[in-house]
């Protein structure tokens, strides 16, 4: 299954550096920020968490020492959250770093990108990263009133390039011509955090 999944990876990651490369003017990601990282719940499917324990297994003993802790730290404060979504640091990151990069999950490959999602009645709602209230991506041309993208601010900005959503919520991700072309199927999907056992 992890063959299928790097096929996967290789092909799904020819769309998503696309999409950066026309998003260009619009995204401010950059070394040493790792606010996406930093809260979140980061789900994800059996074989990306097989994945990233393989990364994990690169790691010198020291990293994997800190995972360690982070979890058992991370895991603690759940328990103890009366919260329905329990918001918390990536336990890979490590000094502002993705100790397992070449090995993260699909949700970590597309954050930044604005995207879209389709409810179960075909009605699409439309979703921006977190960062962009941050002065991050998209922020240029966000109205912090509305809260929405702005066409007036987007012609001030001389970019000839739209900022546009695409089609890159997980759910999507996870389930569409290439997953089934592949025959891959990524099993069930939950929080990171809870796939590490107790």
């Amino acid at each position: 299954m992890i063959e299928k999944y790097e096929k996967y990876l290789e092909k799904i990651g020819v769309y998503l550096e696309k999409f950066f490369a026309q998003q260009k003017p619009y995204i401010f990601c950059k070394e040493g920020c790792a606010i996406c990282c930093e809260t979140g719940e980061y789900p994800f499917s059996k074989v990306e968490f097989q994945y990233a324990m393989i990364g994990y297994q690169g790691l010198s003993d020291e990293e994997k020492d800190i995972v360690q802790s982070k979890v058992k730290e991370i895991k603690k404060l759940k328990k103890a959250s009366k919260d329905k979504k329990f918001l918390h640091e990536c336990p890979f990151l490590i000094d502002k770093k993705c100790s397992i990069y070449t090995h993260r999950g699909i949700i970590c490959r597309s954050y930044g990108l604005m995207y879209f999602v389709a409810d179960k009645d075909n009605k699409l709602s439309y979703k921006r990263p977190c960062c962009s209230e941050m002065g991050l991506n998209y922020s240029n041309v966000l109205d912090e009133e509305t809260g929405m993208i702005s066409a007036e601010m987007w012609k001030e900005t001389g970019i000839e390039t739209e900022p546009l959503s695409y089609n890159v919520g997980l759910d999507f991700l996870i389930d569409n011509n290439i997953t089934k072309e592949l025959g891959l199927e990524v099993g069930e999907q939950k929080a990171i955090i809870d796939w590490f056992e107790d």
